[in-house]
């Protein structure tokens, strides 16, 4: 992800991939990893709401139910 940003990548494009490459069935899986990134990579996170914020919930302070 952090590369995909820096390169301007179409990450609305992108998320798809990396959802089919961790074998997720669904994006709501691949999310859970985009709340760890984003206590990483806040810039990443806010970018992600900005543009997806309808797709990928935003980041909470612990983990969200059934994580």
């Amino acid at each position: 992800l952090r590369s995909w940003f820096a390169a301007g990548d179409d990450v609305n494009a992108l998320l798809p991939v990396l959802q089919a490459y961790m074998g997720h069935s669904s994006i709501g899986d691949t999310a859970y990893y985009l709340r760890l990134t984003a206590e990483s990579y806040p810039q990443i996170a806010a970018r992600v709401q900005r543009e997806y914020g309808g797709i990928v919930p935003p980041a909470t302070g612990g983990p969200a139910d059934g994580d």
